[in-house]
């Protein structure tokens, strides 16, 4: 019964969307967007916004159009049958459904959507998680954690302009400056955050965070650890030192090598004498000694001859 009920509920809603012939159109924010409308208008064309009629955007007639500041109708494609409105820059404050009206008649109906901005981030273990907040009118913040044991679209702050209301686990973690800023974020933060238009019950921001996950031994942010400029310096200082090192020993060795190179330049000299000595007899010698000590003098010879006369 239910299902029925369901279907011919959908049916309606498609039957009424035909009749009206409500089109959507999504804009990038910031950019140009097209509102299309084929209709051959001959009399007085105006564009309006749905919620308020009695404002014209543009308005277009067989002589010229007319339009508001970033708003256009361009008179050609209008006297050809394709009143367009164009939007110069889409943006959060352009959204809605916007109405065609030829001589007072409706005859198109087209909302405008801005597209869905999508980003992602990368933080290490105690940065900052900025959750971008394209619209502050109104939206909410909930998280889808990546674990899937945590449960998904957890609403976790409420942002209306300047006010910021927040769950028990965030109140003191979450604050707003241009951006959800959540404090201290950790492993269990990665995941997706989605911001919602509560007025216009619209996902405006999808921010995908990643938390990297501390490596044993390699997390340098906690509390006593190393910065990373520390460990660069220790290891440049480390390359210098080795460095020195080297060049210390290459000194050595080389005043060594030199030392040893002059000592056997000096023995090489020394050699030849060695020779000398060594070729020497030593009988020789006392043969010398002995002939010296049994030989007599010059004087005693004479005194001998001198006797002998007498």
């Amino acid at each position: 019964m239910w299902s029925y009920t369901l279907l011919f509920g959908l049916q309606i809603f498609t039957i009424a969307a035909t009749v009206s012939g409500e089109r959507s159109v999504t804009a990038k924010l910031h950019h140009p967007a097209t509102l299309t409308c084929d209709w051959k208008c001959s009399g007085s064309l105006k564009w309006t916004l749905f919620d308020k009629p009695g404002s014209v955007l543009a308005q277009c007639d067989q002589t010229s159009c007319r339009s508001e500041e970033r708003f256009n109708v361009s008179h050609d494609q209008y006297l050809k049958g394709n009143p367009h409105l164009t939007i110069t820059a889409a943006d959060y404050s352009t959204r809605g459904l916007y109405t065609c009206q030829c001589d007072g008649k409706d005859v198109c109906d087209v909302r405008l959507v801005i597209e869905t901005q999508v980003m992602s981030r990368e933080i290490t273990p105690g940065e900052p998680i900025d959750v971008y907040l394209p619209l502050t009118d109104r939206v909410e913040v909930s998280f889808t954690a990546s674990d899937a044991a945590q449960p998904s679209d957890l609403q976790i702050c409420t942002v209306d302009n300047e006010k910021i209301q927040c769950s028990p686990d965030y109140k003191e973690r979450a604050s707003r400056f241009n951006t959800l800023q959540i404090k201290d974020g950790n492993v269990s933060d990665s995941g997706s955050y989605t911001v919602r238009d509560v007025t216009n019950d619209e996902i405006i921001a999808i921010v995908t965070v990643h938390v990297r996950e501390d490596q044993p031994g390699s997390d340098i942010r906690q509390e006593g650890g190393v910065p990373a400029c520390g460990i660069v310096l220790m290891l440049l200082l480390l390359v210098v030192a080795a460095f020195v090192f080297l060049m210390v020993m290459y000194v050595r060795l080389r005043r060594e090598n030199q030392q040893l190179r002059e000592k056997d330049e000096n023995n090489r000299h020394e050699l030849p004498l060695m020779n000398v000595n060594a070729n020497h007899d030593p009988r020789e010698e006392q043969d010398l000694v002995h002939t010296e000590l049994t030989e007599p003098t010059n004087t005693e010879h004479y005194s001998i001859i001198i006797k002998s006369l007498e």
